[in-house]
């Protein structure tokens, strides 16, 4: 048997094609996932909270870059957050979360604290974090990674759960603004 401290499991998440691919023992995975910009929220939200929510963000340009942080005062949003920020992140099963239930914990590794560039000379941080793969919801995502399919959701916190050893996510494929683009800001 491996030794569980190099037993490693592998996904990907392709956020522009919006798809989390991978094995994790036996299990394979291939199922359509959201992040940012409320998608991921359920249809069946009622009008006004769907307004709240800022649903009709989901096909905004910002909604889909990963330098679009969450901007909410006083529990009313102005802006929803983008994508999952491109690197890698441990995947941490989660019994129970207050918000989410049955998750699951996307810890970041050093890679995915800021964007690494081709375009850039220096690293552009993004400043977010604290993000999960949940299920569907009246909000939707503002970087966490909601799977389309619950079923699968639920057989991938399963998979995550029973692995002896480490699964590692990596993030790939995401738009974000460069630090000119953005007037020396991040959006």
């Amino acid at each position: 048997m491996a030794d569980p401290a190099t037993h490693i499991a592998s996904l990907e998440y392709n956020a522009a094609g919006e798809r989390l691919i991978g094995t994790i023992a036996s299990a394979h995975f291939n199922v359509v996932a959201y992040s940012g910009g409320s998608r991921g929220h359920k249809a069946n939200v009622s009008a006004p909270l769907a307004a709240d929510y800022l649903h009709k963000q989901s096909n905004s340009l910002l909604s889909h870059l990963a330098t679009t942080r969450t901007i909410e005062k006083g529990g009313k949003f102005s802006q929803r957050g983008g994508s999952l920020p491109p690197g890698h992140y441990l995947c941490r099963y989660v019994e129970h979360h207050s918000s989410f239930g049955e998750c699951i914990q996307l810890l970041q590794t050093r890679d995915a604290l800021a964007i690494h560039s081709p375009f850039s000379a220096f690293l552009i941080p993004h400043g977010r974090g604290g993000f999960f793969i949940h299920g569907s919801g009246p909000k939707g995502s503002d970087g966490c990674i909601v799977p389309a399919n619950n079923p699968e959701r639920l057989r991938l916190n399963k998979a995550v759960r029973d692995f002896s050893g480490k699964v590692i996510l990596q993030v790939t494929h995401v738009s974000y603004m460069l630090p000119a683009e953005l007037g020396g800001q991040l959006a």
